[in-house]
């Protein structure tokens, strides 16, 4: 059972809907559960986006992914037949309507997540350039704190 929510309506095997049920369409925040063939149910909660904004891991589908493509224009409530894998079906437990605007701070977001990014790419190149074999310089070491350290522009 995935996390109570008031739009949830999965509730102890019972379908008890809340008026009005949107349609799932691009931006729309989905809750589902992904059931297995053991009956095992995994819960995701994700927002169906346009491809290039896609991100699986930040909780952005790809509406041209087959599970996108499948929960396009069905409603909460819903249990979709859905054979990926070792998946069965898909329950859709709640859907939240979207304008589709970013929020406020995701600029602040991606561009911290751009220097975290950067910030680990340096810790690469360092450590492999510490390993070198035959490295001129001797012993390097890393400072990895100095450079995961979060400066403020």
């Amino acid at each position: 059972m995935c996390g109570d929510s008031g739009t949830n309506l999965w509730y102890h095997g019972s379908m008890e809907p809340n008026p009005p049920l949107a349609l799932i369409s691009l931006h729309c925040r989905v809750q589902v559960e992904l059931v297995d063939s053991t009956g095992e149910a995994e819960c995701r909660e994700f927002t169906l986006v346009p491809g290039k904004q896609a991100d699986f891991k930040s909780g952005l589908l790809d509406e041209n992914t087959p599970l996108g493509q499948l929960l396009l224009g069905h409603r909460a409530g819903e249990i979709i037949p859905y054979t990926q894998g070792d998946l069965r079906e898909v329950r859709i437990l709640s859907v939240v309507s979207d304008d589709g605007t970013p929020p406020s701070d995701a600029a602040a977001k991606r561009r911290a997540d751009v220097k975290k990014a950067e910030a680990q790419s340096e810790i690469t190149n360092q450590m492999i350039f510490s390993t070198a074999s035959g490295s001129k310089w001797g012993d390097y070491d890393v400072d990895v704190d100095k450079l995961m350290k979060d400066d403020e522009p």
